[in-house]
This record gives C-alpha cells, structure tokens and sequence, in this order.
C-alpha cells in the first residue's frame, strides 16, 4: 500500500506530499497505510461520496444477510412473555420500569407495546423494527469510526467486523435479547462520538449528547450500561486524548473532563435509585460464585466464545450455545494473537487499544452475568453476554491500526511495502466473510423446524381464536413444549401468551376463566377448540360407595393442590339446578349445577388437601361421582 500522492493525514500534515520515506517512521506510519485510490476518484464529487456509499452498501449487505436469517426465525421463550405483558398492560411509569427479575428494559419494552399493539405475533413487524434499530446502530459505528479516525478507507474494516461478526448474531435473532442488546450498542457508539467532539471542541451540547445517549443505554440494558460506558468513556480519553505517559493520562482525562463525569453522575444516580426500588432479584440473586466456578465460567466466556464469534466462529452450534472444536479455538486464537502482535509492533499506542477491549470484556461483560448466572456454566457459551462487545473490538481495531489527529508519533514502525500486506488481508477478510456466513447459517439452520412449528401454531391458534364465539368458554392451557420450549409459571398460559390474538370480548374471557359446564381448549396444533382433558390428580368414592360422603350441605372432594393454576371439575347427579360454592384453601368458585346427570368445570388456584362443595339449598339431592384437579390439555380432536 503506497501513501498517495498529496493526501495529508493526521499527524503527518508537516512532510511535504510526494517525499520519500520519512526518517522518522512515527509520523511516516500515519501515511504508510493509506490505500492508493483509482484516479476517477479524484472527481470532488466521487471522492466526497465513495467513502459513505461504499459504508452504506456494507451496511445494506449486512441487513440483507441478517434479514435472511430471520426469515426463519420467530419468536421464542423470553418473546412471548414481552407480548403478553405489552398486550395485558397500558403504557406507562409502571409498565416500562416493571422488573424482568434484575433487569429493567424500558426502551426494550416500550418498543414491544408498540409492535405488539400494531400487530401481536407480527414477525416481520418484530424482525424488522428490530432490524431497524441495527440499522440505526451500524451507521453509529461508521460514525464513530469516522468522527476518530477522519474519511479514510480503512475504517471500512473496523466497521465491517462488526458488520458481520457473528458475536451479534445470538442477541440479534432472538428478540427479546435484541430489544436489550441492539439500543445498548446504539448508545454505546453515540456516547462515544459525543465524548469525542466534546474533548476537541469544548462545546456543552456535547456533554448534554453524552448524557442522553447514557440514559438510552441504562434504558436498554442497566447493569452493562453503568459499567461499560462511563468505562468506554473513560479509557478512551485517558489512552488517547491526553499527552504524556498513560500514567498521567487517567488524572488528566478525569481533571480535564468534569462536565462529563458530572452529566454522568447525574443520569446515574437517579436512574440507580429506580433500579435499586424497582429490579427483582428473588428468582436470580447476585453474587459472586465460588473461585472454581468463576475461573470456569471466565474461561469459556472469553477463552471460548469471545475469541471464535470474534473472527468468524464458532462453525458449530448446540442448542444456541458455541460449540466449537479445539482446532477452531487454537486458530481462533492464533488469529487474535498474531494480529496483536503485529499491531504491537507497529502501532505505539496498539497496547491501550488491546486493554480497553480487556477491561470492557472483564468489567461490563463478565462480571454482570458472573454475578448472576455463573454457577450455570453452559451460559458461559451463550455469545449474548458478549454481543455489546462487538462495537469495542471494533474500536479496537480501528486503534491499533490508524492513527488519531491527537497521536503526534503513531506509529513505531513502517509496515512491509508491497503487495504481501493488502493481498494477506484481502485473503483474511474473504476468510472472515465465509466464516461468519456458515456460523450465521448454522445457527439459524439450528432452529428452524422449531420457529417454523411455533409460528404455525400461533398463526393457527389466531384463526381460531379469531372466530370462536364470544360466549366460548375458553380454558387457560399450557402451550406445548415444542411450541414454547421454556417459559414462567403462569405466563405460559393461552391466557396470556394467545390472548392478544383473540377478540377483545373473547379476550376478557381468556384472561378470567369462568365456571362452565363444557369448556374448550385449544388443539393440539391450534387449529380448532376441543374439550380438555385433565392431567392431576383424580378420586372416586370408596369401593362400594356410589357418592362421595356428605355431610348436611357440603361434601369433601379429596383432591389437593399446591397452589399452581388449576382447573377442578366434578361429576355428579342433581334433583333438580341449584348453587354452589367450592373451596380449596383460601379460593372459592360459584358454580351453578343443573338437574340430572352432568359435570361442572371451574378454574381454581389455591393450596389444600381437600376440596370442599356446598350446596346453598340443603334440600337438593346431590351425588358427586367424581372429581379430578389438575391441568387442561387437548382432549378429543375436533
């Protein structure tokens, strides 16, 4: 790569253009890797344009890709519950800062209230609001790239790593996961511009940018934010916008930038305050794992899954996690390990690059899910946890290959003349191209069949749900395992996760079950209403008994429960109609029983040994035959 003739970039502004090679190879270094452009390219038009136009067409190839991926994908596990809450509450204060156990995810769920409100279980609505928002995120790292380094070609590089590192993929492609992750990377890259044009100009406006895009950040993702780009902010300043040795640059970078730490501060505090009241760290408490588990979990987060997404990997997937072969993580790490090397060599300032990318790694990404989640050490495989990292190794990159305007010796070394650099880094990138294809490929290949299932039986289910009778009585039913693979409880309820898909009278229905004589549920593969079938516990009276025993007006079901949603039902023989009340600890049906032989469905949740019916009319001839508690799930096919 040759310097070309007449361009003057930072920090080589004083040698005169066309000289030869410079003696001192700092400010030659500034020059030397600069890409010779073709000669139509001096029209002031094109060269004004080339640059963004070539960025533009990476960033419109890389949704291309991604758009592909998520043409077979749907929503899974954390999606569905993110609909129904959006779709079962307003929007507001409590909706937005309501607790995902120790998250909060206000900008995430304020975009899944507005996409479910336009079109529940739309995917491409989903996908591509999504995709939007990672749009909006690339465009940040051109800018950022280019607000640092200035309108060079090689910052295509940088931007075209996180293009298409699969590192992103995982926090993508999942929905949930990307309502978190994409605006966390969106802010991170436009807090770092801001600080950028605040430590050369001076101008306040920048500050206020940096305290916005600060709060956008703990919207999207709390913990990572905190940490991570007050950190970014920081060491970015300190490694290279102060003079000296980098031991005087951290008091500079604190001394010279109070606005900044200060607006910080500001967004911070009251923010830590909402998330202290408001996170829920019941099911998932914090804190540190033992000293074997903590070095396990680290080893696979950033010996494993970092380095291969990094470069191109992993090649294989299981179950969503990294899975990759030792050779694939030696050459993972040779790649890594040769280009620091190089980069050692050459650039003089390489080193603070390579340790902000540690710190962030160690800091923001590890240490947050270590605190958490680091007694389950497959999750160390999961490349979610480090997707935000995507945006620093990318900075990374750009460091420790270009220059700053504020560098005045950039470089140690001239790099090798020649065809032999340009030609090993086109072979490396087209290697890294194809890499990142098949990893993105297989990971989407992966679940295919099951989002293909799960949307089929949702799309099923809406049809049905969308002409059945608002008088139906529609029982909450647990979704099959092959539809939503894992879930939460009672969110895992039709009752939740379909009802957006109902009409709204049917809809109130779903959500509040209502004693019946022949309720419905859902089929197995969502196409039609069939009676249920209850799995529980069940009785009959004693051997030799046609009854259950009574006692005056009430008799004792001997079913129990443990307080887990239920449907109870009962077979019996009647006089003649009249009421009743069952109990079972502290909850109560009122039912109506008609005359003659029949059976009597009510949804119940409560904790005890025995189920109680009492008649309101002592007089009536009643015999229960049988009694069952437990639940719903497809009975006969329509």
């Amino acid at each position: 790569m040759q310097p070309r003739a007449g361009a003057t970039t930072p920090g080589d502004a004083d040698l005169p253009a066309g000289s030869g090679a410079p003696a001192d190879p700092g400010r030659a270094g500034a020059r030397s890797f600069e890409i010779e452009l073709p000669r139509w390219l001096s029209v002031p038009f094109l060269r004004r344009w080339a640059l963004p136009s070539a960025a533009l067409v990476l960033v419109a190839a890389q949704l291309l890709w991604k758009w592909s991926l998520f043409t077979r994908g749907y929503f899974w596990g954390d999606d569905f519950a993110f609909v129904a809450r959006a779709a079962e509450r307003g929007f507001g204060w409590d909706y937005l800062t309501a607790p995902w156990g120790p998250k909060l995810l206000p900008a995430g769920f304020a975009l899944a209230w507005v996409v479910t409100h336009l079109d529940a279980y739309g995917w491409e609505l989903a996908s591509g609001a999504l995709l939007a928002l990672q749009a909006a995120a690339s465009l940040a790292v051109y800018r950022l790239l280019r607000v640092l380094f200035g309108a060079r070609p090689l910052i295509l590089v940088p931007l075209a790593l996180y293009l298409f590192t699969p590192l992103t993929l995982p926090g993508l492609l999942w929905w949930a996961a990307g309502l978190e992750l994409v605006p966390l990377q969106l802010a991170i890259c436009l807090a770092l511009t801001s600080q950028v044009h605040y430590v050369r100009t001076r101008r306040i406006r920048h500050v206020v940018a940096v305290a916005g895009w600060f709060l956008l950040g703990l919207a999207s993702f709390f913990l990572k934010a905190a940490v991570g780009i007050p950190l970014l902010l920081f060491l970015l300043t300190a490694a290279y916008f102060t003079a000296g040795p980098w031991w005087r640059g951290w008091w500079a970078a604190l001394r010279g930038n109070l606005p900044i730490w200060g607006a910080l501060a500001a967004v911070l505090a009251p923010a830590a305050v909402v998330y202290l009241s408001r996170a829920d760290t019941g099911d998932q408490p914090v804190r540190l794992p033992p000293a074997g588990d903590t070095a396990l979990f680290a080893g696979r987060l950033l010996g494993e899954t970092f380095p291969t997404a990094a470069v191109g990997g992993p090649g294989t997937w299981f179950g969503g996690l990294v899975a990759p072969s030792w050779p694939v993580i030696a050459l993972a790490w040779a790649v890594l390990a040769l280009y620091a090397a190089a980069t050692l060599a050459l650039r003089a300032r390489a080193a603070r690059a390579w340790a902000i990318l540690l710190a962030y790694l160690v800091l923001a990404d590890l240490v947050p899910v270590l605190l958490g989640r680091g007694v389950f050490e497959a999750q160390a495989l999961e490349p979610r946890y480090v997707a935000d990292a995507a945006v620093v190794l990318a900075l990374c990159a750009g460091l420790t290959t270009l220059p700053l305007p504020e560098e005045p010796r950039p470089y140690r070394a001239l790099p090798p003349r020649g065809l032999a650099v340009p030609a090993v880094s086109a072979v490396l990138v087209c290697v890294f191209l194809v890499a990142s294809y098949a990893s993105g490929d297989a990971y989407a290949a992966q679940f295919a069949a099951q989002r293909a299932r799960a949307r089929g039986y949702v799309e099923a289910a809406g049809a049905t749900l969308a002409k059945t009778p608002a008088t139906a009585d529609v029982y909450p039913q647990p979704l099959p395992a092959d539809v939503l693979i894992y879930g939460f409880g009672e969110g895992n309820l039709s009752s939740h996760v379909l009802s957006p898909l109902a009409p709204e009278p049917l809809r109130d229905r779903m959500r509040h079950p209502r004693p019946a004589a022949s309720p419905l549920v859902l089929a197995e593969d969502g196409r039609g209403l069939v009676p249920p079938r209850i799995l529980g516990g069940y009785a009959v009276p004693e051997r030799g008994a046609r009854c259950f025993p009574r006692s005056a007006g009430t008799v004792t079901l001997p079913v129990r429960s443990n307080g887990d949603y239920a449907v109870g039902g009962f077979t019996y023989e009647a006089d003649r109609p009249t009421s009743a009340t069952v109990r079972l600890g502290e909850a109560r049906a009122e039912l109506s029983l008609g005359a003659g032989p029949a059976g009597a469905y009510f949804p119940v949740k409560g904790v005890g040994e025995a189920m109680t019916l009492t008649l309101a009319d002592r007089s009536v001839k009643l015999c229960v035959t049988g009694v069952v508690l437990g639940t719903p799930v497809p009975g006969t096919t329509p």
